[in-house]
């Protein structure tokens, strides 16, 4: 009789882990970061005209060098570039991890973030650091990143590019401090 309290026990356990082991793998399956790339995007018009190859952000994967330190990018962007992509909906956050590499004598670059036609965030960074663009994107329907020269001059004719080591929706998750 021991026996077989002991052997139901045993498998009421078994049931409820396996049971609470796939709840948990369902969960985090659904909150695994998007790439921004896998989202349907539109490329939007280049804010200058002097390269026809400046509207260009697409996934790339580079090594670089960044104060010191190799990173692996996951996206390169170019100057006056621009894109607006379909949100999946529901509550969200945009994260975008980018750098200039050490070896590269270009202008700061300038992100500017809108949901919905609104901006909700803006970064300017330069060679040397690893810079973090967080941004809550929750209900939006629509997120548009334009990449731009963060100097008014001096910007040089040519269309330097820029690399993200992340550039991602991380869903059901906003941005620090907000509830």
């Amino acid at each position: 009789m021991k026996r077989v309290r002991w052997l139901s026990g045993l498998l009421s356990a078994g049931v409820l882990s396996f049971t609470l082991a796939t709840v948990g793998a369902q969960v985090a399956q659904a909150q695994r970061p998007i790439h921004m790339l896998d989202l349907k995007c539109i490329p939007g018009p280049a804010q200058s005209n002097s390269d026809s190859q400046s509207s260009r952000i697409y996934k790339n994967q580079n090594d670089i060098i960044v104060g010191r330190e190799i990173y692996t990018s996951v996206m390169e962007a170019r100057a006056n570039s621009a894109m607006t992509c379909r949100l999946p909906g529901g509550r969200a956050s945009l994260r975008l991890e980018f750098a200039i590499p050490d070896n590269f004598d270009i202008p700061p670059v300038k992100i500017d973030v809108y949901v919905d036609g609104n901006q909700v965030a803006s970064r300017t960074g330069d060679k040397g650091k690893v810079h973090t663009l967080l941004a809550d994107i929750s209900n939006g329907k629509s997120l548009s990143i334009e990449i731009s020269c963060a100097r008014a001059t001096n910007c040089g004719q040519w269309s330097p590019s820029y690399y993200f080591m992340k550039a991602q929706i991380e869903p059901g998750a906003s941005s620090p401090g907000s509830r």
